[in-house]
């Protein structure tokens, strides 16, 4: 449903509202990595990143529920994994096109629950003062970038993706939903 709502958005750039604070910056963030080549960059992802969701004010608190237990359950959802989930599905169907690879995705979900880095802490950019007084991800993953760096990425910078969003075409993502089972692991 994202990828397909995102192949709407970035075949006719039109205005109109989506359904949603949350679903604005899933679908708004799938659509510029379909349409600028700079976004699927490690840098560029970075700043997509920090544009369309931590200076928006993603509410990473409330959906993650990050030390706090006086956030409803109600108020809990999976956005930024179902987003980097979609992510992931582009990087199958266009494995040249972005230049992270797998393992900087995880590292990005692993940290967005780990708290080790203040990057997806609190509510608001206001609230995440943590700039301060915390280390970013970003530091962190960019101190290492051949780690995260997809050996098969070629540049191609007025290339439009688009993605199949049919359910045949989607995949279940192994190496991060069933990573500790071990019953799952390649033998």
């Amino acid at each position: 449903l994202l990828l397909a709502g995102a192949v709407r958005i970035a075949d006719r750039i039109e205005s109109g509202k989506t359904d949603g604070w949350d679903r604005t910056a899933q679908l708004t963030s799938l659509a510029m990595l379909m349409l600028d080549a700079h976004y699927r960059s490690l840098r560029g992802f970075q700043v997509l990143l920090e544009k369309e969701w931590l200076s928006f004010g993603h509410r990473f608190t409330s959906r993650v529920g990050h030390g706090d237990g006086n956030h409803a359950n109600s108020e809990r959802s999976p956005l930024f994994v179902q987003f980097i989930d979609c992510v992931w599905q582009m990087t199958r169907q266009f494995p040249s096109a972005f230049e992270f690879n797998e393992l900087f995705l995880i590292t990005v979900l692993d940290h967005l629950y780990s708290c080790l880095f203040g990057t997806f802490l609190y509510n608001s950019e206001q609230e995440r003062e943590v700039y301060s007084k915390t280390v970013s991800l970003w530091s962190y993953v960019n101190s290492q970038l051949e780690e995260f760096t997809n050996p098969l990425y070629v540049n191609y910078e007025h290339h439009v993706l688009y993605p199949v969003a049919s359910l045949r075409h989607l995949e279940l993502w192994v190496s991060y939903y069933v990573r500790w089972n071990p019953r799952m692991r390649p033998q």
